[in-house]
């Protein structure tokens, strides 16, 4: 064999700066956070993004006993232990956008939910990352608020859940962030938080995709453990039905029996299915796409809802709000969750899940 084809039986050579154990070598300098860094603070906490939060320790510590464990660890090798500005550094596997929220609380008083007497619409992003940090570090208060906050959006109260703008007050949310209420909702033992989020996952549900390791995955909520894919489209299919089922007792509630047009609101009632009959647009099939808690009635009949009398207007109504109430509570059983009348005060006492 030639010796330009044998391998090379030198080793390469190491430069100066590479001499150091791997387990020593110098970490690029983490950046400072524009937020979070305290000229008098005593320990800089570096997220796992580089980005470094210089803080007291004493503070950390009496908050969060995971924290005062974390600080209490021994360096292996104080010689080459890692410092910044003079303060020890401590590293986690947090991302500076998650940990910065909890900090500020902590380190800073932020306080995220009033402006003095005036409420904020938290973004959801910032609760979802208050709960998730003060979950992992135990910050039982901080969690508790964040919680709180977050059960005044995804409530345990229909007439609450039907006026969107007024829990759009308190947070600032969108149906996708259901799939994270899901899971902060496991992670913090919630399920009050539940029924509702899983509602909002049912809009999200498209057609099933591919069959992946022979388990159907559903778009829209793919991110979720299966069994919870497998509840919201088995629920979706039920709500369908409960709307086609409102649907039917709707059409049979005009006219009542105090109608005062008794043909004009016999003509008005048979507005829907004429427009089916005829092979026009008919309102139903957006329903089905809606929130099925949402009323029904005047949707039902558009622009023909004027003309109803006033009594068959009230007895639609009615009747429409009963149907809403049946279905709120047996949300939880709907979506296979457990829950006592405390937690879903609507809950009849004898059919608690």
């Amino acid at each position: 064999m030639s010796s330009e084809s044998a391998p090379s039986r030198k080793r390469p050579r190491v430069e100066d700066g590479d001499r150091e154990r791997p387990s020593n070598r110098r970490k690029s300098d983490p950046r400072k956070d524009d937020d979070v860094w305290l000229s008098d603070g005593s320990i800089v906490v570096v997220a796992a993004d580089n980005v470094a939060f210089r803080v007291h320790k004493s503070t950390l510590s009496l908050r969060s006993e995971i924290f005062r464990d974390l600080f209490s660890l021994p360096n292996a090798d104080e010689a080459t232990a890692e410092t910044m500005d003079g303060c020890p550094v401590v590293r986690v596997s947090d991302t500076s956008s998650d940990i910065r929220h909890l900090l500020l609380v902590l380190c800073c008083g932020k306080n995220y939910y009033h402006d003095g007497d005036a409420l904020i619409a938290v973004p959801f992003e910032t609760l979802a990352s208050l709960v998730r940090m003060a979950h992992k570090y135990a910050v039982q208060d901080v969690l508790d608020h964040a919680l709180s906050r977050l059960k005044k959006f995804y409530t345990n109260d229909l007439a609450a859940w039907q006026d969107p703008d007024a829990r759009a007050r308190y947070v600032a949310a969108k149906d996708q962030h259901a799939l994270t209420v899901v899971q902060l909702a496991r992670l913090t033992n919630t399920p009050p938080l539940l029924p509702t989020a899983f509602l909002l996952c049912t809009k999200l549900l498209a057609t099933l995709a591919r069959m992946k390791q022979g388990v159907p995955v559903a778009l829209g909520v793919s991110s979720l453990p299966v069994p919870d894919q497998l509840t919201i489209i088995s629920a979706r299919e039920y709500l369908l039905h409960m709307c086609a089922e409102r649907t039917l007792h709707l059409l049979a509630g005009a006219p009542c029996t105090a109608c005062t047009t008794l043909a004009v609101c016999s003509l008005t009632r048979e507005a829907p299915l004429s427009s089916i009959r005829d092979g026009h647009a008919f309102p139903a099939p957006p329903l089905f796409r809606r929130d099925v808690l949402q009323p029904m009635a005047a949707t039902l009949w558009g622009d023909r809802w004027h003309m109803f009398c006033d009594n068959c207007r009230e007895a639609l109504t009615e009747a429409d709000g009963k149907e809403s109430k049946w279905v709120w509570r047996n949300l939880p059983r709907i979506f296979g969750v457990k829950l006592d009348r405390e937690s879903w005060p609507s809950l009849p006492a004898d059919h608690a899940t």
